[in-house]
């Protein structure tokens, strides 16, 4: 889901931002225009660069903020868009991105405030944060112009309307009254998961989810490898290989001949390694390393820990030394694997612990 939070600056929308995430089960990772400036601004700060006003780093806060949503949505995340989102082209498109991931679009409308209601909270912000008096002017005759109705017609899909004051009640209605809980892995500040590379609470639940889920996509996955391998034999004629259970008997110190062919541990690692490999598929679809790109990323990976067992074992040698058609099935074939246990853990698994940081080399 996308979720827009629309209202002037000072209407609330950080206040019932944080109560929402932390109040109920919503995990969207939190993508805000505020935060964005302060993060750019403590960057200069960091690297010893003049430090300009707050509402300087703007441009650059707002193009950062659309590569985000953008990089959220493709992977099917989702976010929550905290600014005023007052003009309709800021809403058009967070609507066009959600679209064009195939997610729903909900808006949020924060209560229409008098412009020294406006003023009177504004003051006690930070000096530096404070928002000029003819900015909230014009946001207060903008945010009078909008209704429930006109961002209905807009394409928001459901539009929720917050009342002066909201309360917990008027927060977890938004999510269908489900009960109101902090959210897995939230954090105390911003309510948001902990996904920048800090062990929070949950995350370590989540991660042994997702393993759990990757290692079920890792057996699908062994499955269609499997089916791929008996119908390449039928045509090329090829042996069923036991090198898999010759290297599993060598790593547990009862190395066999070539001329024995063990099924039971033959399977064990055939099956073992699938499951294995696809639980680090699933742990990565949660952290957002997920669609073509890991799936490849996982074909090395598992090239590389057959060929590391097989050879740490002695029941194999460096694949260069193979026929080049030998070596063309199996990367075939282990593609395969990868491919639709990438496929399902990307199914199974929400990428609810995307990080955020280290989008650049600073």
């Amino acid at each position: 889901m996308v979720l827009v939070l629309v209202g002037a600056a000072g209407s609330g929308k950080t206040t019932l931002r944080r109560s929402l995430l932390r109040r109920t089960r919503s995990a969207l990772p939190v993508v805000s225009l505020d935060d964005l400036r302060r993060e750019l601004r403590g960057a200069d700060v960091a690297a010893g660069r003049p430090v300009r006003e707050l509402q300087a780093y703007s441009p650059a806060a707002v193009r950062r903020a659309r590569r985000r949503c953008q990089a959220l949505a493709g992977l099917g995340a989702g976010y929550l868009a905290d600014a005023t989102h007052l003009r309709r082209a800021e809403r058009v498109e967070h609507l066009r991105t959600a679209a064009a991931a195939g997610l729903p679009a909900e808006a949020v409308l924060m209560p229409h405030l008098p412009l020294p209601a406006l003023l009177e909270r504004d003051r006690g912000r930070p000096l530096d944060e404070q928002v000029p008096e003819q900015v909230l002017a014009r946001h207060a005759h903008r945010r009078s112009l909008l209704s429930a109705a006109a961002l209905r017609a807009e394409g928001f899909a459901v539009v929720h309307e917050v009342a002066a004051s909201p309360g917990r009640r008027a927060c977890t209605s938004m999510f269908g009254g489900r009960r109101p809980v902090p959210a897995a892995g939230a954090d105390e500040e911003s309510g948001a998961h902990v996904v920048d590379g800090v062990a929070g609470p949950g995350r370590g639940a989540l991660l042994l989810a997702a393993a759990g889920r990757g290692a079920l996509a890792g057996l699908v996955g062994v499955a269609a490898m499997t089916a791929g391998e008996k119908l390449e034999q039928a045509v090329t004629h090829r042996p069923d290989s036991y090198v898999p259970a010759r290297a599993l008997l060598g790593l547990l110190g009862r190395p066999v001949g070539d001329d024995e062919r063990p099924w039971l541990a033959n399977h064990a690692m055939h099956w073992g390694t699938g499951a294995t490999l696809g639980a680090l598929r699933g742990a990565w679809s949660a952290l957002g390393m997920r669609g073509p790109r890991a799936s490849l990323t996982h074909t090395a990976v598992r090239l590389a820990f057959d060929q590391t067992a097989e050879n740490v074992s002695g029941a194999g040698a460096p694949p260069h030394t193979w026929p080049v058609r030998e070596q063309v099935v199996d990367v075939a074939h282990k593609a395969v694997y990868s491919l639709v246990t990438g496929l399902v853990a990307d199914r199974l698994v929400a990428p609810r612990l995307l990080s955020q940081r280290g989008t650049d080399s600073r």
